[in-house]
């Protein structure tokens, strides 16, 4: 197996997963907007999403990765409140 190979064959494990660790983060957002629909709370909690992005972009100790790390995250929090805002409408 080439290098080319193996490291491809290593990013296709962690994009399982990956995958798996998505499904279970949005089951408990899942969870989290029937929580704020029941106490009438907003969907957007800034102080709380700033708190999370700079708490796990502490966790990367690579300078150069963190800026995307952070960006990803940032992006799963938009796909976050989307995903919740669909689920009032659906409500």
């Amino acid at each position: 197996m080439s290098r080319l190979e193996d490291d491809r064959r290593q990013i296709d494990e962690i994009d399982a997963e990956l995958a798996a660790l998505f499904e279970r983060r949005f089951a408990v957002v899942r969870d989290i907007i029937e929580y704020k629909i029941e106490n009438r709370l907003p969907i957007l909690d800034s102080s709380r999403e700033k708190e999370i992005i700079e708490k796990n972009a502490a966790r990367i100790s690579d300078d150069d990765m963190r800026i995307y790390f952070r960006k990803l995250y940032m992006d799963m929090l938009d796909l976050s409140r989307e995903f919740q805002d669909d689920i009032v409408k659906e409500k």
